[in-house]
């Protein structure tokens, strides 16, 4: 049996809900030790990742079952959702009567 351990986060890019409704962002740096990442939010001033975050952690959900961590393979992937989720709702009009027929 190896004892290798398996990293399939490093260098993934994250959004974060917050409890307030607000978000944060940034990026997987490196597996610290089994099960545990260093991870940069964006917005930081110093450059040395801040944060250690467990895989269980990132696999909490609210009361209703909605994840809080969402990881995105690049920046690009990241910074769409993020637009998508800053876009404001457009509201749709549809209509339920059904046209008529002419005779």
């Amino acid at each position: 049996m190896s004892n290798k351990i398996v990293d399939t986060l490093t260098g993934t890019y994250f959004t974060f809900d917050n409890p307030d409704g607000s978000y944060a962002s940034g990026q997987v740096v490196r597996l610290a030790a089994e099960g545990i990442y260093l991870v940069r939010f964006d917005g930081n001033e110093v450059t040395l990742p801040l944060e250690l975050v467990t895989v269980g952690e990132m696999l909490e959900t609210t009361e209703e079952e909605y994840k809080l961590w969402r990881f995105f393979d690049t920046i690009e992937e990241r910074d769409n959702w993020i637009e998508w989720l800053d876009a404001p709702s457009k509201p749709r009009v549809i209509s339920l009567v059904r046209p008529t027929k002419p005779d």
